[in-house]
């Protein structure tokens, strides 16, 4: 048994993703997998990190899943008309679109 975890991109609204009959959520928790055939494919996949992944795949994956992060993030706030400076980092545009959110629930309930 080993513990895996998830990095890469989750879908819009979604607090988990499900992979192989496993759920993966979105505070990175490890999950236990004891099947060693889908350990193998986790291994091998770059969004997945496992005691047997190559550590500059996962790097590249996490870097990749930012990035794929960042550009759903972007598209999200200009869709809505919430400004955002162009070189707001990942962290600054998960912010944004949080508050902008919560601003949007309050006005609905007032």
């Amino acid at each position: 048994m080993a513990g895996v975890t998830y990095h890469g991109e989750f879908p819009e609204g979604a607090d988990a993703i499900e992979q192989h009959g496993y759920e993966f959520s979105r505070d990175g928790k490890a999950v236990n997998v004891t099947e060693k055939d889908l350990l193998a494919k986790f291994a091998g996949n770059r969004f997945f990190k496992t005691a047997d992944s190559e550590k500059e795949d996962v790097e590249q994956g996490q870097d990749e899943a930012e990035k794929a992060e960042v550009e759903t993030l972007r598209e999200y706030l200009k869709r809505e008309n919430v400004p955002v400076h162009h070189r707001t980092g990942l962290d600054g545009l998960r912010k944004a679109k949080a508050d902008h959110e919560k601003a949007q629930q309050k006005a609905s309930e007032d």
